[in-house]
């Protein structure tokens, strides 16, 4: 199957992508963001895990939604 290469955005992109120079930015630009979402990912879980979690919910569990305070239905 052929690249469809009539497309303007398709031939931008090729060439954009095959200038060496452009290029290179191209994949900088994306190796950079890549491991940036990554590595904000990583902190955002360390920071989740360092939270006190509360004693009491603000709304009951799908496993209490049935139950009564003093335990009968």
């Amino acid at each position: 199957m052929n690249f469809p290469m009539d497309e303007p955005i398709f031939q931008f992109l090729f060439w954009m992508m095959n200038t060496p120079g452009l290029g290179g930015l191209v994949v900088a630009l994306i190796v950079t963001t890549v491991v940036a979402i990554c590595t904000r990912t990583l902190f955002w879980i360390i920071q989740g895990a360092k939270v006190v979690e509360a004693e009491t919910y603000a709304y009951p569990t799908p496993a209490l939604h049935f139950h009564s305070r003093d335990g009968a239905r």
